[in-house]
């Protein structure tokens, strides 16, 4: 699979055969450059506006919210039941991760992932290929718990995501926390930091 990064929790996916799978769209009033995306496969983790504007994504996607495991254009697709924050969805609600897999790879996008998640999930998805996570805290996880997340799933490579852009009109922390926390406590795996072409 092939993946890049179009802003925020937003990700396009492209398998072998060419089908296309978007994560989260953030609504494209902050992010134009979303206006000529298209895709067959959309990943919905929760039903927040800057995680998705299903209808600024052209094509006619299959929009994928629950957590049954499906596959669709090629996409296997299984999702876990999990929280916007740490009090159970107490504050901000329910979240979605979803496990994307396809061409013998394994993806992880978190959404936007509030807390550790239990051993249960946290086995499920240990040892993935690559692993979308939050890390701007204020509405999700901050750096050093994504670290810790990030560890004990122990992926091959992990992506930061959902943190401070300009652009977005809204506070989170920089990347540079998370990746500080990774410095003051090395594991072995790779850190992917997304930029974006525009």
């Amino acid at each position: 699979m092939n993946r890049i990064w179009l802003g925020h929790s937003t990700f396009l996916i492209t398998n072998e055969a060419g089908n296309r799978l978007v994560t989260d769209p953030v609504d494209t009033k902050s992010l134009p450059t979303l206006r000529h995306v298209t895709a067959d496969v959309i990943t919905v983790s929760h039903r927040h506006f800057d995680h998705c504007a299903v209808e600024r994504i052209g094509g006619t996607p299959v929009v994928k919210e629950s957590t049954e495991p499906e596959t669709v254009a090629g996409f296997s697709i299984r999702g876990f039941s999990v929280f916007h924050d740490e009090v159970k969805g107490a504050k901000r609600g329910p979240n979605t991760i979803f496990l994307i897999e396809a061409d013998g790879e394994r993806y992880v996008h978190c959404g936007d992932l509030g807390h550790m998640p239990d051993d249960e999930t946290i086995a499920a998805l240990h040892g993935c290929d690559v692993l979308m996570l939050p890390v701007g805290g204020v509405y999700t996880v901050d750096g050093k718990t994504a670290w810790e997340i990030a560890k004990r799933i122990s992926p091959k490579t992990v992506v930061p995501m959902h943190f401070f852009m300009p652009e977005l009109g809204f506070m989170l922390e920089p990347v540079e926390r998370f990746l500080a926390a990774a410095k003051a406590d090395p594991a072995p795996i790779v850190i992917e930091v997304p930029t974006r072409d525009e």
